[in-house]
């Protein structure tokens, strides 16, 4: 069902008259003053807004609304004439008798959600968007494995949603960045005198707020961390438990099939997956070539300017092709003339190291030497012994041969298939046979049958460990 169906037919007719300003900024009152009490009645709301029409600025126009607005009449008036508009736009709730016995003028929740979302769009700080949807995700998603997560017993609804939402922000705050660049880049080719210059960069409080963010994402050394920590649970999720309850909990919601609940989640995986690994990157790189490109333009931009929209490099260009040109008597005649017009000054200056007397060592102080020390035989034997127990060799022969106990016990021999070469551990422990086998004492024996093994850890020299008959 469309939305305009469930709304007012006049709900969006505040926004289309002479006095919208003024019918945005009581509908702002009101909701400001709702927060403040519990309810909200006629009596309060009117006193708001006889108090705001007091000391507002707005130049109120005659306007039919069923009963006319106009600055003839008294705030008052003008109050309860407000209050009957918005309630026959759909903006306050319908009459409603409350215990004081006055009626109650809540603001409807349709109107509320409008009105904060554009004081959002338009009126809300931009410093830090980017970074703080990134820090959302980071934390939703290192919430949902922690033990007694409370999330995790709605995970669709309270896991993948939001992070659906925090990405469908970053998005918008990215698109926000690349189009305060194209403002940055007009702003700059509409000037045309230095003293513009000095006001965009000392005033400009779009270049301050864009420059500001980007920084700190390009700087911080925080953010790529974060991206690559977010791509790393967000895979987990994926393969944990919580993505079957997720499509338990789709198919309850909506009324649908395993397989349509599958698909749905599928979906937003992996657009959350295709921005953080892909489109995060491109959006920052895209980025990066504007902002170089903007720098450019405003060095050739200030170039023209402090030369008085003069191309220099053109007009030396034509100089020196004139005088490549002219026979060697105008030649020197030219430059003469042109060595007038520069005025060159050399400037010296004398630091104090020039003339400062060096300090003489004195030559009654003693030399300072190294206090030796010598250990006595006792302490050396300590340390020794201390170094020997706390570091034991790992892979020692005795080691090796337990290591090899285990695996081949019932058995004469393995090869190094069956050895379970999973870490680099096991991979020296194979190592280390070669190096003992036909040592004394070592009960195996290495034979190598030629070629390599490719194993989880490293890739092998093809053998058979074999127990040595006695």
């Amino acid at each position: 069902m469309s939305f305009f169906e469930t709304l007012n037919d006049k709900f969006f007719n505040p926004f289309c008259c002479r006095n919208r300003a003024l019918y945005f900024a009581c509908i702002s009152q009101l909701i400001e003053k709702s927060k403040e009490i519990a309810v909200l009645y006629e009596t309060d709301a009117r006193d708001t807004l006889i108090l705001y029409l007091q000391n507002c600025t707005y130049a109120i126009e005659t306007e039919n609304i069923g009963e006319e607005i106009a600055s003839g009449r008294t705030p008052q008036e003008n109050a309860s004439a407000i209050l009957r508009y918005f309630r026959a736009c759909g903006w306050i709730t319908p009459q409603e008798i409350g215990r004081s016995g006055d009626n109650i003028a809540s603001v409807s929740a349709y109107c509320r959600k409008l009105v904060d979302a554009i004081h959002k769009i338009f009126d809300g700080d931009a410093n830090g968007a980017i970074t703080n949807h990134i820090f959302s995700m980071h934390e939703i998603l290192k919430a949902s494995f922690g033990k007694d997560s409370a999330r995790a017993i709605r995970p669709y609804q309270n896991i993948l949603l939001p992070l659906v939402e925090n990405e469908c922000d970053l998005k918008n705050e990215l698109l926000i960045l690349k189009d305060s660049i194209r403002e940055i880049m007009r702003a700059v080719m509409r000037m045309a005198d230095a003293n513009s210059f000095g006001q965009f960069l000392m005033k400009d409080e779009l270049l301050n707020r864009f420059f500001n963010d980007y920084f700190f994402i390009k700087k911080s050394g925080l953010i790529p961390s974060y991206i690559s920590e977010i791509d790393r649970m967000l895979r987990k999720l994926r393969r944990s438990e919580l993505y079957g309850r997720m499509v338990q909990e789709y198919t309850k919601l909506e009324n649908a099939g395993e397989a349509q609940a599958k698909e749905k989640i599928d979906r937003l995986f992996n657009e959350l997956d295709s921005f953080i690994n892909l489109e995060y990157e491109q959006e920052m790189s895209y980025i990066d070539r504007k902002i170089n490109n903007y720098y450019n333009l405003y060095s050739t931009r200030m170039m023209m300017v402090l030369s008085e929209n003069t191309n220099l490099e053109h007009e030396l260009n034509r100089v020196l092709l004139l005088l490549k040109n002219l026979d060697g008597e105008n030649r020197e005649e030219a430059l003469a003339q042109l060595s007038q017009a520069h005025r060159l000054m050399s400037v010296g200056y004398i630091g104090r190291k020039s003339f400062e007397r060096r300090k003489k060592r004195n030559p009654s102080q003693k030399n300072v030497g190294l206090v030796t020390e010598e250990l006595s035989q006792e302490e050396r034997q300590r340390l020794t012994d201390e170094l020997l127990t706390e570091t034991p060799d790992r892979y020692s022969m005795d080691n090796v041969q337990k290591h090899f106990d285990r695996i081949l016990k019932g058995r004469e021999q393995a090869s190094v298939e069956e050895c379970a070469v999973h870490t680099r551990e096991d991979a020296t422990m194979v190592a280390a046979s070669m190096i003992y086998s036909g040592t004394a004492g070592f009960p195996y024996e290495v034979e190598f049958l030629g070629g390599m093994v490719e194993t989880e850890a490293a890739a092998i020299s093809n053998i058979n460990i074999k127990r040595k008959k006695s």
